[in-house]
């Protein structure tokens, strides 16, 4: 997530000059069918719910440059948050298109966009390791095959739906962990109770050893969702909607 400053804004330029030399190492990360041709960019905002109270507003952005994709979102807060935090959470991921594949590069997370990021990834897939920076201190991890993250897990959408799949388990990377995940695609489902005449695909991500839950409501042939939820047992439920 970030401000609304500055949408397209590349945290590219902020990367540790020691880890640079090892984004010339990566190598393709399968995307399974999804191909480039088939993917547009947009650039749409989202009124963010706690509950009924609405906290923030976002701005969520997928952009080509050359055969870079970069997808990005950021938040800034409204109302009594902008007195509670000062924090405009920002994330970012990276990806190149290769042929009929896209290859994961990095991903950047942090609160305030004129600082440098809080957390970075690095994806090597010649290698099979995930580098994770945090501060200073850098980890590593084994990266597995069918890996994704918040961002390029919308890719998953269209490929459930053109190979007519109602069920996926992939590899969920997020800061620093990965974690078994499972989603499920259920077609021309009503967006809410209160849109009963608006129809979506509704996929639902789930997380082993967690009750918590994504639902994400997209139109066929968009992956900007017209709606995403977070779901935790217990606590309220956070929705961003679709504001244009």
């Amino acid at each position: 997530m970030r401000p609304f400053d500055n949408p397209y804004r590349s945290t590219a330029s902020r990367l540790v000059p020691s880890i640079r030399p090892l984004l010339l190492a990566f190598a393709l990360f399968a995307s399974q069918g999804v191909q480039a041709q088939d993917i547009e960019a947009f650039d749409v905002r989202y009124h963010v719910y706690r509950g009924d109270m609405h906290v923030a507003n976002s701005q969520f952005s997928l952009s080509r440059h050359n055969d870079s994709w970069i997808w990005s979102m950021k938040t800034a807060p409204r109302s009594i948050y902008r007195w509670l935090t000062h924090k405009k959470p920002y994330a970012e991921t990276h990806t190149l298109s290769r042929r009929n594949d896209f290859q994961l590069l990095l991903e950047h997370t942090g609160d305030y966009p004129e600082q440098p990021p809080t957390q970075s990834s690095w994806f090597d897939h010649t290698n099979q390791t995930i580098y994770f920076m945090h501060g200073s201190d850098i980890s590593q991890m084994a990266l597995p095959e069918n890996t994704y993250n918040y961002h390029s897990v919308h890719l998953l959408y269209p490929l459930m739906r053109e190979q007519n799949r109602s069920q996926m388990t992939i590899n969920f990377y997020r800061e620093g962990k990965l974690n078994e995940s499972t989603l499920i695609l259920e077609k021309q489902q009503p967006l809410d109770p209160k849109s009963p005449q608006t129809m979506v695909d509704r996929v639902t991500q789930s997380f082993a050893g967690s009750a918590k839950k994504m639902i994400y409501s997209y139109q066929p042939g968009n992956l900007a969702p017209l709606k995403i939820e977070q779901i935790k047992p217990g606590k309220d439920i956070n929705v961003m909607r679709r504001a244009d």
